[in-house]
């Protein structure tokens, strides 16, 4: 069990140590960290569920670490510029430099609506303002806009959810910012090569560089989904599909991509659905492959290992419930900790451990720094950011 003291908390003086990020003083702060990035001194906490101009319209706030070893400040509150009722505004986050991504979706599972994701950038000032308003083509049968953001440099991509009873699938966007007419183009749509047959494409994604991926999941049919990769070559200036990975025992396919490995989570995996986390990566001139397969020390029936990840150079976090203690439901979730050796294996390091069960909600990293959520569904949500070891 992970103890808090004075704001900070130490899981293992030599594995980890974790601050409490301050929470805003604002009546609904139920769904503060539903979604989480960090990148160098800065973090975006997603807040979808506050009623800034009307029920769960959403905010998201940023803070800022001012010495590499100083505390963490709240420095904006972020909010879209077309603020609308049941926009949820900050379902979705990713942070690259001194830029943020924040979408505005609908309920995954809602009637379609006019969605959009909103480019925020830090000015000389050290303002956060808003930058840019980015949306689909009107009319195409794609599902809500927004489901999934991802952001690195001058590139974002944006996910629709496709249509959960596979009727038809998503699509991701892909939008570059042009720099000489400071103005984000909407550079390409891609769809998935199989249809709906191996999932509905849409909701996660995950951007690094040249290469993306995206979730595939098939939701109520209860069978395995996938996930697609695509990268971009610049001499042609087109991306295509690299890969497609198959078998992804989960509902919400939680993916992350650093480089040319891909961490992908499978919470419902195994016999006894205690769930794992597969890790592919980049080979043999551009053939993706699995390496590994990471599983927690101690397996637990319906466990749900996997359900969120992160990962970055040679860490890895993964979600997961750690004990049941006998009873019908899961009462601890926990996130794991792993760490490749020079060899190239991956070994569990430790658990971060706060003893809620909505713990883990949402991951992201930076290095070795972290940043995790719990979101309760009826108390004030908490963020964490921690230092691994």
């Amino acid at each position: 069990m992970l103890l808090l003291v004075g704001g900070w908390a130490l899981a293992s003086a030599a594995h980890a140590q974790i601050y409490n990020l301050p929470r805003p003083d604002t009546a609904d702060v139920s769904s503060f960290g539903v979604s989480v990035a960090i990148d160098g001194d800065y973090a975006v906490v997603g807040a979808s569920a506050e009623n800034e101009c009307g029920m769960n319209s959403g905010a998201a706030y940023v803070y800022e670490r001012r010495k590499r070893s100083g505390p963490w400040q709240r420095v904006s509150r972020l909010t879209p510029s077309e603020c609308r009722a049941n926009a949820f505004f900050g379902e979705s986050v990713d942070i690259s430099g001194e830029r943020i991504i924040v979408s505005a979706s609908s309920e995954f599972f809602a009637a379609e609506k006019s969605n959009a994701a909103y480019v925020f950038e830090r000015d000389t000032s050290g303002t956060w303002r808003e930058t840019a308003r980015l949306t689909g083509i009107v009319g195409e049968q794609e599902g809500l806009f927004a489901a999934g953001v991802a952001l690195d440099g001058d590139r974002a991509a944006v996910t629709t959810s496709g249509n959960m009873d596979g009727a038809y699938g998503g699509t991701v966007y892909v939008f570059d910012y042009d720099a000489d007419q400071d103005f984000w183009r909407r550079t390409t749509r891609l769809r998935a090569s199989r249809g709906t047959e191996v999932g509905v494409l849409g909701g996660a994604v995950s951007l690094d560089g040249n290469m993306l991926a995206v979730a595939a999941s098939t939701y109520f049919q209860n069978d395995s989904g996938s996930v697609y990769v695509f990268g971009y070559n610049p001499e042609t200036e087109r991306w295509t599909e690299r890969a497609l990975l198959p078998g992804i025992d989960d509902f919400f396919i939680s993916l992350d991509l650093h480089g040319s490995r891909l961490l992908v989570g499978e919470s419902r995996a195994g016999g006894d659905a205690s769930g794992a986390a597969t890790m592919y990566a980049e080979v043999d001139g551009g053939t993706w492959k699995q390496l590994h397969e990471l599983r927690p020390s101690t397996p637990y029936e319906s466990g749900a290992f996997g359900s969120t990840v992160s990962l970055r150079d040679e860490w890895a976090l993964i979600t997961g419930y750690d004990e049941q203690l006998g009873q019908d439901f899961n009462i601890d979730r926990v996130v794991y900790v792993y760490k490749q050796s020079e060899d190239g294996s991956w070994a569990q390091r430790t658990i971060i451990d706060i003893g809620e069960v909505a713990f883990g909600a949402s991951i992201d990293q930076d290095g070795s720094t972290a940043i995790i959520s719990s979101v309760p569904e009826d108390e004030p949500g908490a963020v964490y950011v921690v230092q691994l070891q």
